[in-house]
């Protein structure tokens, strides 16, 4: 039973390490690494080179591939180097592969005790997400190798052998058994070590540990499959490219070692025999063979991919909408000109808030253009951040102006999001759909008239725009009232989500008279 617990416990912090590596290295990710990552990626070699240091830190083609969506979104990397760095980070992933099967612990435990007296340090605060990365990484080695120790005794237990014995010696079932331990594990790494750890003590044959490794791949792409599954236009056409990518390679070398096995013809077991390492580092060759197999094809035809991938997930109007426009990699400029820059990008940002009236009333999913705002909006917060760094004491009001405009941009964000997934869950009863209708006209129209009145600039536009958008909070307050008493079944169904929703309405209505006071260029007191 020791043992048992030693691989849960290694698999737990293995997945733990993994979560807590992640997410320190998005804190890690500024705007300014990005627009270097974008220098560093213009040609696919180089592209290449930060995919294998990337794949080193991160172990996780499922992480990896969701940071590289998100840089790509910002557009501080094309469709081509984002391909080539997924090509490098399955290099880079076999790294651990191959260290695992000599001896780290000591290593790890270091990095392990000065990384902790690091992050508790005050006089060392400035690298506590730095140290926190090296944390998480030693605990993703120490869960392997947790995981590789605690295998090996398993083997003397007769309980253990019986039921690996029970499940026969069939490649094929290995394959299966790994695919699913991929899959709740979300890493290739640590399911191909368990299989080799378990090959080395003759607990199962070197043909299900190299079908474990095949198996591990298929189990990572189905991951990406399903967490890709809401993404669109390039994000999606990224995430397809690993699964896809996984998928040609496994049906490539499954069949290989079939005839290899059963007809004679040499191929990926040939191979690593004829290195004269020992099993455990045959089988972790094995893992870095596979990343490097398709390297010289995929690279020569990063062309070809990117125009098949945008044939079959063309770039959609949300996935345009993310990327921001005026906000571009390359701009640096004077300290008022980049202000400018910002305040057309947050404007524009605006101008995509009524869409939500758009997506509601054609019952679609309003994630997608949630979380494009959300991009666009980070991008122009992290842009004006950098030019606090840059010019310090240059149009100091103006660019405080504009911090203070974006958490209003971001808070109206967020609640118009909440408005739109709530009036999509109301009931379909006629009740509930005049008052989604109702909702979503008025506060629509006092949407287009800050709109109409932001372009014009004229003085009536923007009188207009303020009677429109005066405290509404009474006004909700009827509306919910009416809604509530007249039809008792919404009571008792939908009374929580008509509460949120007009609670949420005030709110923007709220947020909305704020953004109007600093977009008006006629104060009050003059109209």
């Amino acid at each position: 039973m020791e043992h048992l617990a030693g691989v849960v416990g290694g698999l737990g912090l293995f997945i733990f390490g993994m979560r807590f590596l992640t997410e320190n290295l998005k804190k890690l990710a500024s705007r300014r690494l990005r627009q270097t990552v974008r220098r560093w990626t213009a040609n696919r070699f180089a592209a290449l080179l930060w995919g294998v240091f990337a794949g080193v830190v991160t172990q996780s083609m499922a992480a990896l591939t969701f940071i590289t969506v998100g840089v790509l979104r910002s557009r501080l990397l094309t469709m081509r180097g984002a391909l080539a760095t997924i090509l490098g980070g399955r290099l880079g992933m076999t790294a651990l592969v191959m260290i695992v099967t000599f001896d780290i612990k000591t290593v790890a435990l270091c990095t392990v005790g000065v990384a902790s007296a690091v992050m508790v340090a005050e006089r060392l605060s400035n690298y506590r997400a730095v140290a926190a990365s090296f944390l998480g990484g030693a605990m993703v080695v120490l869960g392997l190798v947790l995981l590789e120790e605690a295998a090996a005794p398993l083997a003397d237990q007769p309980w253990f052998r019986d039921m690996v014995e029970g499940t026969g010696s069939s490649p094929a079932l290995a394959f299966l058994v790994a695919a699913l331990l991929a899959f709740a594990v979300q890493s290739t790494g640590a399911v191909s070590i368990v299989g080799i750890s378990l090959a080395t003590v003759g607990v199962i044959s070197v043909d299900q540990a190299i079908m474990t490794i095949y198996g591990s791949f298929i189990g990572s792409g189905a991951v990406i499959y399903l967490l890709s599954a809401n993404l669109t236009g390039r994000s999606r056409q990224l995430a397809m490219y690993v699964v896809i990518l996984n998928a040609l390679i496994c049906a490539a070398l499954v069949p290989l070692l079939y005839a290899e096995l059963h007809l004679g013809v040499p191929s990926m077991k040939a191979l690593v025999s004829a290195t004269g390492l020992d099993p455990a580092r045959q089988l972790a060759l094995v893992y870095v063979v596979m990343a490097l197999i398709p390297l010289p094809v995929m690279l020569a035809g990063l062309g070809l991919s990117v125009r098949v991938l945008e044939r079959l997930w063309p770039v959609s109007e949300i996935d345009e909408l993310s990327r921001t426009e005026f906000i571009l990699p390359q701009v640096s400029g004077d300290a008022e000109t980049s202000l400018m820059l910002a305040d057309l990008e947050q404007k524009r940002a605006f101008g995509m808030l009524p869409r939500y009236f758009d997506l509601v009333r054609r019952n679609e999913d309003v994630g997608p253009l949630r979380d494009a705002l959300r991009t666009v909006l980070s991008e122009t917060g992290e842009f004006l951040t950098d030019l606090e760094v840059l010019h310090p004491m240059r149009a100091v009001e103006d660019r405080n102006a504009l911090l203070n405009r974006q958490k209003l941009l971001s808070w109206l964000a967020d609640a118009m999001a909440v408005m739109g997934a709530g009036l999509l869950g109301l009931g379909d009863r006629p009740v509930l759909q005049r008052f989604r209708s109702s909702l979503c006209e008025g506060v629509d129209g006092a949407f287009l008239a800050v709109a109409d009145a932001m372009e014009s600039g004229d003085r009536r536009s923007w009188d207009l725009a303020n009677r429109l958008i005066d405290d509404r909070g009474e006004l909700m307050g009827r509306i919910r009232s009416r809604y509530l008493e007249s039809d008792p079944a919404a009571h008792r169904r939908d009374s929580a989500n008509l509460m949120s929703i007009t609670n949420t309405t005030e709110e923007i209505f709220f947020l909305l008279s704020k953004l109007v006071e600093d977009f008006d260029p006629y104060p009050r007191d003059e109209a």
